[in-house]
């Protein structure tokens, strides 16, 4: 148990090194290339991949291999995208339009579909009796959690670096190493603190600070000295380094070893499907925001109807709408970079809601020390 919590650490370390890598490498890219060689970058990086994966990786494979559950499959796939549809496009359309509802209803049924199905079929696709184990669940629940408040941190600070601060995507990129170094730092170091105090204590620790660091973070203006908002992006990236490393722990030793590809996989899933919820929901919430701030400006609603919807469409569009404007520019940009502010502020107290209800479902349903692995638990 300890190798493997030790390996955890080391692997949920990892996660600080992409948020370093990514915004860097595709900053430095985009500076100097072509915008779709962000994309062509990682290729490298997979080569090496399987290639060390050949040479190293042992094979492991189960003679009784399941039939794949189609139904789960396309079910699971119907329900999160009907969901994630439904988010982003409630701004357009309003959220409490026929549509969005409509949305909503549509995924929710999908979602009971697919759980009744799951139940039913002889060779599920999630098996999803294992969340009656608490455990697991409140793991879970957990990393889902982190990583939605994770995804939405960085897309809403390089956006606040680039639009408001008007740094380069390489400015911005290398400004945002604090919390990747925090992440990488904690991971490794949370195996051990967990080991003096349990795992409820710091994973419902972790995603507290998550709350609390999305609080400072919903203060900030356009004057916010660069050291305050490392102070914030350390506080961020040590509640997540604290958080993914034991609760990935927890949800890989609440299972016997015969589910360990389950739980790997849920794992993986809960990180998926909190990112992709992140981003959605506080984009969804920057743009309600946005949108509503800018019409409280006089300047915006002179605006040509192009050029209005223009800047309600992207923060970015007001950088190529202020020089047409003459004297007015100023008090334009002013109005446009206090409307992202207060989207920016509206959406990091959504977050840090979601994280503190994280924390808050830790502290009641994870047990505070590991049980045998060969003793499933069902609480």
């Amino acid at each position: 148990r300890g190798e493997r919590a030790k390996a955890i650490g080391i692997w949920s370390a990892t996660s600080g090194v992409g948020v370093a890598a990514g915004p860097i490498a595709g900053g430095w890219l985009l500076e100097h290339f072509w915008w779709g060689s962000i994309f062509f970058v990682n290729i490298p990086v997979v080569v090496v991949g399987i290639a060390a994966t050949i040479a190293i990786v042992p094979e492991s494979r189960d003679e009784s291999t399941p039939p794949l559950d189609r139904g789960g499959l396309v079910l699971s796939i119907a329900s999160i995208a009907a969901l994630v549809f439904t988010i982003i496009e409630a701004p357009v359309y309003g959220w409490l339009s026929g549509i969005v509802l409509g949305g909503f209803a549509l995924s929710a049924v999908l979602l009971a579909a697919f759980i009744a199905w799951e139940l039913r079929v002889q060779h599920p696709l999630l098996p999803v009796r294992i969340f009656e184990n608490l455990r697991f669940s409140a793991a879970s629940v957990s990393v889902t959690s982190a990583f939605f408040a994770l995804f939405g941190f960085v897309f809403l600070i390089t956006q606040y670096f680039q639009l408001v601060r008007g740094y380069t995507p390489l400015q911005a990129g290398v400004r945002t190493l604090p919390v990747a170094f925090s992440i990488a730092a904690a991971s490794v170091l949370s195996p051990r603190i967990v080991e003096r105090v349990g795992t409820k204590v710091v994973v419902a620790g972790g995603l507290a600070m998550m709350a609390a660091g999305f609080v400072w973070v919903s203060t900030a203006s356009a004057q916010t000295p660069y050291i305050e908002i490392v102070g914030q992006m350390l506080l961020l990236g040590l509640g997540l380094g604290s958080t993914t490393a034991p609760a990935t722990e927890s949800i890989m030793g609440s299972l016997t070893l015969d589910k360990a590809g389950i739980g790997s996989a849920v794992n993986d899933t809960t990180r998926e499907l909190g990112g992709t919820l992140g981003v959605a929901v506080v984009g969804s919430v920057f743009s309600s925001v946005y949108v509503a701030a800018l019409a409280d400006s006089s300047t915006v609603a002179a605006l040509p109807d192009a050029a209005r919807a223009a800047t309600e469409e992207s923060v970015a569009a007001a950088g190529t709408v202020a020089p047409t404007l003459g004297e007015l520019a100023g008090v334009y940009l002013t109005d446009v970079s206090d409307a992202f502010l207060s989207g920016l502020s509206v959406a990091c107290l959504v977050v840090a809601g979601v994280a503190a209800a994280g924390s808050l479902f830790a502290l009641r349903y994870l047990p505070a020390r590991e049980r045998p692995t060969d003793e499933p638990a069902t609480g």
